[in-house]
């Protein structure tokens, strides 16, 4: 279920606040946000996160370090828009128990997601020709202890021995970054975004 969220409300303003300010793209302006919706998560699949959560906490104890629990953060993921009524808000279908029919990204079969908006609406399709508008997630991730590389390996079905997930940082050469986790627990969609649509 999703509840639209009016926009003079404080959590409009600062989903919009963090969509304007991870807008990384040099050849276009940040696109205005139209709409901002919450997700209700059902309680079964909250607790099986939050259980996620507190496992990767007892082993990383980042609360002590000043953190979140389970070192959580928020992550755009870009989805598709096929009609004025439908979004697909979970486009994460679980991971794969084999390889086929699998698209691999840069870290193999993961949940990729990003702090930078612009990355993740080049993944924002819309489908619906009667509007110009695109969508966008802003998710719940538990980044835990996160492996920082620089360089991409396709062959990955898991994070290295110790990590909880990956990071493809921004460096020289990147003006974005991605996050990719490979437990469907460790994410969970948080709001709705829709705004106008780039080209």
């Amino acid at each position: 279920m999703i509840l639209e969220i009016p926009e003079e409300h404080v959590a409009f303003q600062s989903v919009a606040a963090q969509f304007k300010k991870s807008w990384r793209q040099t050849f276009s302006n940040c696109p205005p946000v139209r709409h901002v919706y919450k997700v209700i998560v059902e309680q079964a699949s909250l607790d099986k996160y939050n259980a996620y959560r507190d496992a990767v906490e007892a082993r990383g104890d980042f609360v002590k370090a000043g953190r979140s629990a389970g070192n959580e953060h928020r992550r755009w993921h870009g989805t598709k828009r096929q009609s004025t009524r439908y979004v697909s808000l979970y486009p994460f279908k679980g991971m794969p128990t084999d390889d086929s029919n699998v698209s691999s990204g840069n870290f193999g079969p993961g949940i990729y997601t990003s702090s930078t908006s612009s990355k993740s609406d080049d993944y924002s399709v819309n489908s619906d020709p009667q509007s110009p508008l695109s969508a966008m997630i802003l998710n719940k991730v538990v980044v835990g202890k996160g492996f920082k590389t620089a360089q991409t390996n396709t062959s990955l079905r898991s994070p290295p021995a110790g990590f909880d997930s990956v990071l493809f940082e921004i460096g020289p050469d990147r003006t974005d970054d991605e996050l990719i986790v490979y437990d469907n627990e460790a994410i969970r969609p948080s709001y709705l975004v829709v705004y106008d649509e780039t080209f």
